[in-house]
């Protein structure tokens, strides 16, 4: 065949001669691309391989602290003071009075009032039964109850088991229950609280049956002696009860509100 008769082939039918060569370049290009595949899946797998294998760490626990901290806090919220010192419904006084009448600044309210006392001194009081001595056929026997503010002395009693009436053997105080008198008198006693005890002219009873105080009232320059339990009191226009005394604080109830107070007794400690 002439090239002449080609040349004038390949005018005639071009169109199929582009249409082989775009499908030859697409099979080449499809081989291409699949090698090219295999290279990186090949590549892949060795970068798996070279990975180390590491254990995943667990999540951490939620802390819930602090939620079940505020949880409380809502539940139980704590009270609101509008006591003094704060002043947003309790505006600062001046108060007057005392021996001089001056004023005093009320700011925390313990600068009058009960919590404004001092203690100077708490004294036992006691109940003592003495033995005096025999006389005829008993015993004369004394008891100072010193709770008792009326009772300024002794109270004397003659007492013995000699004699079927009940009288002669008791007393308000105490049940004679045996008596001795050699070759000393030696009285076995028993209390109205049931208490039993020995009593001998050398060995009296004695036990503290409650107490006393002497208070000291700065603001009004006030000595206030010889207090005992049930006194009242009026400081800074308010009256007070002495509801307790003992060694290291005095305890005063307010008669309006029953608010208590405690005083203590800086002495004691």
């Amino acid at each position: 065949m002439r090239i002449g008769n080609i040349f004038d082939l390949l005018k005639r039918h071009y169109e199929k001669v582009l249409l082989a060569l775009a499908l030859i370049g697409l099979i080449g290009a499809v081989v291409y691309l699949n090698q090219v595949k295999n290279a990186e899946n090949e590549k892949l797998a060795n970068y798996e391989k070279d990975i180390p294998r590491r254990k995943s760490n667990p999540v951490p626990q939620v802390d819930m602290n602090v939620l079940t901290e505020a949880t409380k806090r809502a539940n139980n919220p704590p009270a609101i003071n509008f006591a003094p010192p704060h002043n947003l419904l309790n505006p600062v006084k001046w108060q007057q009075g005392g021996t001089d009448n001056r004023t005093v600044k009320v700011e925390t309210g313990k600068e009058v009032g009960p919590e404004a006392m001092e203690v100077v001194k708490v004294t036992p009081l006691n109940l003592t039964i003495t033995l005096d001595g025999p006389s005829g056929s008993g015993v004369n026997m004394s008891v100072f109850p010193e709770t008792n503010r009326l009772v300024r002395a002794k109270i004397q009693s003659f007492v013995t088991t000699n004699s079927p009436a009940d009288r002669i053997h008791r007393t308000r105080f105490f049940t004679l229950r045996d008596l001795k008198t050699a070759p000393e008198a030696v009285a076995d006693i028993e209390l109205a609280d049931g208490t039993k005890a020995t009593v001998k002219v050398d060995q009296p009873f004695k036990r503290i049956e409650g107490y006393k105080a002497d208070l000291k009232y700065t603001p009004e320059n006030r000595n206030l002696n010889d207090m005992r339990v049930g006194d009242k009191l009026t400081l800074a226009g308010e009256d007070y009860n002495i509801v307790a005394i003992n060694p290291t604080e005095i305890v005063v109830s307010a008669r309006s509100n029953n608010r208590r107070f405690n005083i203590r007794n800086n002495a004691a400690q």
